[in-house]
């Protein structure tokens, strides 16, 4: 082996493959190293697409290659950034100039692939690498053939919600303070008691890249407790879809009480009068089953409109999740309106979790 790295699975995948691709990555000449994806892995190799996404994930956890973005012009193919995770979501917005086009290029998640490049040296001396590049039979191949839709985002939906939510450490800080504020004794203070979980909310949903969201919007008919603009849609089925132009949280910081059809039914009624397609009610406690029952209702009575509607609630447990267990919020937003939609009220979360 030139990499050592590799002995530790030759026993768990295929031991030709193996040490074949470790053959081949010890040997690829320094201006192919990068720009390495599954899909030229799989065709070099002749294996699955599959085989090769796990074995390059393997060499980045090994801190053998390290994995970044390659924007591609959707006209011309040109190679236009490389990209890290936390940068993606700013080229998503945002359009970008392609030297070879001469003009500015929207960028969707098909224009985005997933690639490697090589940051660690094998295990061998210069002698016996270029011993083996002697013997190599499949020389050259430009970087430009590295790339097929298979690697790009819009195949990897996962990629695009972590690129738009990934809080840091200060900020779960913070959900955990202002979560611990919550059970605090406001006296008859019921709008402080309120506001503090509003604010919860609003930092929770701010994380996310291009949503931003206040309590202080009044309509003629109704004062919302968190509202949220999302500058965010996708050309494909996403959360986003539901979150644009904006969606609407009702917050209820009481303990003891479950929210009842009064907050879902609210809800719909400011749902059918505005652009919004998602309300939240976000209370302590699980609401009760009529709010999901009329949730469903409202979904199928919509469902064949131009403007889908959906209403989630949540509570408690769903910070824990959100706070304690770090699931993206995106993710979970995803889940809780297949509960909806689907009409299942007891899936749970770590059914949909990758083993």
């Amino acid at each position: 082996m030139f990499y050592k790295q590799f002995l530790e699975i030759i026993d768990i995948l295929n031991p030709e493959f193996v040490e074949n691709f470790d053959y081949w990555l010890a040997t690829l000449p320094t201006n192919n190293q990068k720009n390495i994806t599954a899909s030229v892995v799989s065709a070099r190799l002749e294996v699955s697409y599959s085989q090769a996404e796990i074995i390059l994930k393997y060499a980045e956890k090994q801190k053998i290659l390290e994995k970044y973005y390659q924007v591609k012009c959707p006209d011309c193919d040109y190679n236009l950034e490389s990209l890290s995770k936390n940068e993606i979501a700013e080229v998503l917005i945002n359009s970008v100039y392609c030297d070879y086009c001469e003009e500015d290029k929207h960028i969707s998640m098909d224009d985005i692939y997933i690639a490697y490049k090589v940051i660690q040296k094998p295990d061998v001396s210069e002698e016996k690498i270029a011993e083996a590049i002697e013997k190599r039979l499949n020389r050259g191949g430009g970087t430009e053939s590295n790339f097929s839709k298979a690697d790009s985002l819009s195949n990897k939906k996962e990629f695009l919600y972590e690129s738009f939510y990934n809080p840091d450490e200060s900020a779960y800080e913070n959900f955990g303070n202002l979560r611990s504020k919550l059970d605090l004794d406001y006296g008859e203070n019921r709008t402080a008691k309120g506001t503090v979980l509003e604010q919860l909310i609003l930092k929770i949903f701010n994380q996310i890249k291009y949503v931003s969201g206040t309590n202080d919007v009044k309509t003629k008919t109704n004062q919302f407790d968190c509202t949220l603009l999302c500058r965010i849609t996708t050309s494909y089925p996403s959360v986003f879809n539901y979150l644009e132009p904006y969606f609407i949280v009702e917050c209820k910081n009481e303990p003891k009480k479950k929210p009842n059809n009064t907050y879902t039914n609210k809800l719909e009624s400011i749902l059918d009068t505005n652009d919004a397609k998602l309300g939240i009610v976000f209370g302590r406690k699980d609401a009760t089953k009529t709010c999901f029952s009329i949730s469903h209702d409202h979904y199928l009575l919509n469902k064949r409109s131009e403007k889908q509607q959906i209403i989630i609630t949540c509570c408690d447990k769903d910070l824990d999740y959100l706070i304690d267990k770090r699931v993206n919020l995106l993710c979970y937003l995803e889940y809780k309106i297949f509960q909806i939609t689907a009409n299942a009220s007891s899936v749970t979360y770590e059914m949909f979790m990758k083993s």
